[in-house]
């Protein structure tokens, strides 16, 4: 989860990042925003996430649980 917390926190001015915080209501990220955390994710994780798979989970918690279930 550290790891996505790190590219997630290049997107947002927000310092308090943990896994129940909501990906666009708490940290206001842009449909931009999500390309590229996508696009990096896919890159320095090595896991492919779909933009529907990136608004279908909420909080950061549930996205890095994904994630996860799929390296």
């Amino acid at each position: 989860m550290q790891e996505l917390i790190k590219i997630i926190e290049n997107y947002t001015e927000d310092d308090v990042i943990n896994a129940d915080t909501n990906l666009m209501t708490d940290l206001g990220l842009s449909s931009f925003d999500a390309a590229c955390i996508i696009d990096e994710v896919e890159s320095e994780m090595g896991v492919s996430v779909s933009v529907k798979d990136f608004y279908k989970y909420k909080t950061v918690g549930e996205l890095a649980d994904y994630i996860a279930s799929q390296k």
